[in-house]
């Protein structure tokens, strides 16, 4: 009587699987939000390249003058694009491309293992199922085994009927010990099965840096593919403590801004009635 009431209050444990699957399921959360990251990178990359794209093949804008039939007369016959020599394509091509790798080299990788991850945790509901069937039968099994002890505790003053029902109990438990039997073999395979499981995905999250490194290292190749397309090679570089960056001082000087502003101001006078009007003082003509 003793030993079936200590496997009655002996619960089926399943420990080494919920703590593993407990630290798998947290790993999965960030997972997810890498994984929204990424398909947000693919998103804003091909709405940026082509927005670029759209730019690069959009017309300056035409200084015009007013012709002799007082129409507006463009200083130039056709319009310019902006990006002149630029190779957009290889803006679409760049953008493409960075889809297509980060789908391939980390995003289908990091789903495969959300995969793995649900088909676990759909095995550890149903060993938590079995898990409690098992406890179940146990204190069944245990239950008939105490009735059997009172009942052959009272064999000596009801005999005959004691016989019978004890027959009848130990029938019973035979029945209910065997369903427990097959039970407790069912949950101790698929114990093993989750186990052996949950340890190859554990193992596999150690990849997740390398994956990390390859998607940046994808974005980065990306913009320099973008950044190819404009043609650049005849830029001068100048090194700066943090790298190396366009010397944009051979593009742009404001001092010359700076005196075609003055030279600007020069040209305008103020007449006699107050009106402005321009001067030119190289040509010493007067425009009105």
């Amino acid at each position: 009587m003793t030993q079936w009431r200590l496997i009655s209050e002996t619960t089926t444990s399943n420990a080494r699987n919920e703590a593993m699957f407990k630290e798998a399921t947290v790993f999965a959360q960030h997972l997810r939000i890498v994984e929204k990251e990424l398909n947000q990178w693919q998103r804003d990359i091909e709405s940026s390249f082509g927005n670029i794209r759209n730019i690069m093949l959009s017309p300056l804008p035409r200084v015009y003058e007013e012709g002799h039939n007082g129409q507006a007369v463009p200083s130039e016959p056709e319009p310019t694009m902006v990006g002149g020599d630029v190779q957009v394509e290889r803006l679409t091509t760049a953008s493409a491309e960075t889809k297509k790798r980060l789908d391939v080299e980390v995003i289908q990788p990091i789903k495969q293992w959300m995969v793995a991850y649900r088909t676990i945790a759909e095995r550890m509901r149903r060993l938590e199922a079995l898990r409690l069937e098992l406890d179940s039968r146990r204190r069944t099994v245990a239950d008939l085994q105490g009735r059997c002890e009172r009942v052959r505790a009272n064999l000596g003053t009801t005999r005959a009927r004691g016989e019978v029902d004890m027959e009848i109990t130990l029938r019973k438990m035979q029945h209910k010990e065997d369903k427990m039997q097959r039970t407790a073999s069912q949950f101790q395979e698929m114990e093993q099965t989750v186990y052996n499981s949950l340890f190859t995905l554990i193992k596999d999250t150690s990849v997740l840096r390398d994956y990390a490194a390859a998607a940046l290292l994808i974005i980065n190749e990306c913009f320099s593919a973008g950044y190819a397309s404009f043609n650049m090679e005849q830029v001068q570089y100048s090194t700066t403590a943090g790298g190396v960056y366009p010397d944009m001082a051979n593009k742009y000087d404001p001092k010359q801004m700076d005196r075609f502003s003055q030279q600007e101001q020069a040209k305008v006078v103020v007449t006699h009635d107050g009106s402005d009007q321009f001067y030119d003082y190289h040509q010493h003509q007067q425009y009105a």
